[in-house]
């Protein structure tokens, strides 16, 4: 089902790669971010440069993750966790929601998930492991209300 059909509202297309895409819901502020295999160091980076600048400009604190199949370098993730996201939390605010799926590898899922709650202050992160794309984008939808 497409994320259109889901939200019954415009869905911008953000970034698009043989790896990885970003849609952004403008409406409900929320990006959501689909991966397709091993993401090359110039898709992941440009990707998240691409998805930074509209985050600033329409405040958006709201993410659906769907990385049932991602996979990149540990400097990239290193990257995006040690630069991107201080510099993101700083232009928009440190209050976000995340939905996310993650591949079966448990260790991965619960690294990643140590590694995002040590960069925000208590109460700040929100972060939801849901296997359905509905599912993720409903609890999104509704998480300020």
């Amino acid at each position: 089902m497409s994320i259109t059909a889901l939200t019954n509202t415009k869905v911008t297309e953000i970034y698009r790669s043989s790896y990885i895409n970003a849609d952004l819901i403008t409406a409900e502020g929320i990006f959501i971010i689909e991966s397709k295999g091993h993401c090359s160091s110039k898709d992941f980076r440009g990707l998240f440069q691409e998805v930074g600048q509209h985050a600033k400009k329409y405040q958006v604190d709201k993410w659906f993750l769907d990385l049932q199949t991602f996979s990149a370098s540990p400097e990239d993730i290193d990257w995006v966790v040690e630069e991107w996201i201080p510099k993101i939390t700083k232009a928009i605010g440190c209050k976000h929601h995340i939905a996310f799926t993650f591949p079966e590898n448990v260790i991965y899922q619960f690294g990643f998930s140590r590694r995002l709650n040590k960069l925000f202050p208590s109460g700040c992160l929100h972060i939801m492991p849901i296997s359905d794309k509905v599912h993720a984008v409903r609890w999104l939808q509704e998480c300020d209300q």
